[in-house]
């Protein structure tokens, strides 16, 4: 029987480029991997057998698409083994590139889980590398699914992650148009202000020697309108909500990806790099987060910050002050139960990370005001509208306002709280689990922060070309995540 497939999933499942393909990676790595037909049996029993999607393909029937069941389903073909030439970490990192960009078969069901090792006679460690379209779910309904596949464990999921409250779509209008006369209230009262604050900044120096000095200020207010707006609303409360909604969206509109200076410059092509950290401690990043008064969230961020800064200096890159990502969040808040079903219920938001500021406390009380204002604005809401009329536009529309969006940004950032505590797959230790973030339209970069028992795991995936050094990123990040924790 066939079911439509909602306009949310088809966002994603229409959205693939040769050169950035819409597919969720995600590694398990194991000391001793499980045998092949344990774990083919389980993903069948605790996958499979619980998301029908998981069976169906996807199918265009005059310009509708649908699920439909696949007749051939071979949990064989999804679970493929595969060993290396050798159990070198260089050959294990090769292959994994190699798989981001490898389209997902769609004659078949979008996913595949490679069960990968090098020759049994060097290491039983392995890993198991998993592979998921976007158009089956979102990133925390994945990682749901993955703790689904594991031996159960009450006490395995993280908290409530997502919006913070069961708040629908509607319900955040609602909300929007409850505090929209207050927020109004406040944000004119305190306009005046600003307009007349930073007046007086411009014209009480205003002299003939001056003068030069003077309209470069202002023609650089006229480059970069996105300062004018932040000079107006910076005076209202961090949390009003029609202030952060009016900066948030026209920053939307109005950024432009940051000037790199050639370092990241041009368009990405097919070949992608990957690499990986595991095993960073989560508490080194709890003490640190203490130490500044801030979340962990905000301190990883600044440690993605810090490490940005450092390689784009390492390249002569020292005036870039932001750098634009698409962040994705969650519309439904994650508790420990499974979903019913799976499918895409999150938004991609305009994030601006804050670079050049060497000063830890500093930029993590910079990153906490930027992440404050985002929170508290419908920037997520229109987001998500945003996603839908892309998904029920005509394909070439659709394209053109997705190399929109995503060409103010450099890539996809992620921070995900996984598992705390260690997890089992059939009777076998899981001693790390991995993601990574896909990217769109000419981003080149993806980074995803991933905690897992007590540890903290870093994805990157990058154009070939443009970043061809991921494994340094990688390097700098587990570099400044140190310096923070040491203070």
């Amino acid at each position: 029987m066939a079911t439509q497939i909602a306009v949310s999933d088809l966002t994603w499942l229409l959205m693939d480029r040769p050169n950035n393909l819409m597919q969720v990676h995600g590694l398990f790595s194991f000391d001793e991997l499980p045998p092949l037909e344990e774990i083919r049996q389980a993903v069948f029993d605790r996958v499979v057998s619980k998301y029908r999607v998981m069976s169906q393909i996807p199918v265009n029937k005059r310009g509708r698409w649908y699920w439909e069941d696949d007749v051939d389903f071979d949990i064989a073909r999804h679970v493929p083994r595969i060993v290396l030439e050798d159990a070198r970490p260089e050959t294990m990192r090769a292959h994994v590139s190699a798989q981001f960009s490898r389209p997902i078969d769609r004659s078949r069901p979008l996913w595949e889980y490679q069960v990968i090792s090098g020759p049994p006679e060097q290491s039983t460690a392995g890993v198991i590398l998993t592979r998921h379209h976007h158009g089956l779910a979102d990133g925390i309904r994945l990682v749901q699914l993955l703790m689904g596949m594991c031996d159960p464990r009450e006490d395995a999921m993280p908290g409530k992650v997502g919006r913070g409250d069961t708040a629908s779509i509607a319900d955040r209008v609602l909300h929007l148009a409850e505090h929209t006369v207050r927020d109004t209230v406040d944000y004119v009262q305190h306009a005046g202000e600003a307009v007349a604050h930073h007046g007086r900044a411009i014209f009480a120096t205003l002299n003939p020697l001056d003068f030069p000095h003077q309209l470069e200020r202002v023609a650089d207010l006229a480059r970069h309108p996105v300062k004018a707006i932040d000079a107006v609303t910076s005076v209202a409360a961090d949390d009003n909500e029609f202030s952060n909604s009016w900066r948030e969206l026209s920053r939307l509109l109005l950024h432009d990806r940051a000037d790199t200076g050639g370092a990241w410059s041009g368009h990405p092509g097919v070949a992608k790099k990957v690499d990986w950290l595991e095993g960073l401690s989560l508490a080194d990043v709890r003490a640190a987060a203490k130490r500044h008064g801030s979340t962990i969230n905000d301190t990883l961020m600044a440690a993605v910050s810090l490490a940005l800064t450092d390689y784009l200096d390492e390249r002569g890159v020292e005036e870039i002050t932001d750098l634009g990502w698409m962040m994705p969040i969650s519309l439904r808040p994650i508790d420990a139960s499974l979903p019913d079903q799976l499918g895409n219920h999150f938004a991609v938001i305009l994030f601006e990370m804050p670079l050049g500021i060497r000063d830890p406390s500093e930029l993590i009380a910079e990153i906490h005001l930027r992440s404050t204002r985002l929170k508290n604005s419908v920037e997520p809401v229109v987001s998500f509208g945003m996603q839908r009329f892309i998904a029920e536009s005509p394909l070439g529309v659709a394209r053109r306002v997705t190399n929109f969006f995503s060409g103010k940004t450099v890539g996809q950032l992620s921070n995900v709280p996984g598992p705390r505590v260690q997890l089992d797959f059939v009777g076998h230790p899981v001693r790390s689990i991995i993601g990574w973030v896909p990217t769109s339209g000419d981003q080149p970069l993806g980074i995803c922060l991933f905690s897992y028992n007590g540890t903290v795991a870093v994805g990157i995936a990058s154009d070939a070309r443009m970043v061809p050094d991921p494994e340094h990123i990688s390097e700098l990040i587990r570099r400044n995540i140190t310096r923070l924790a040491r203070g």
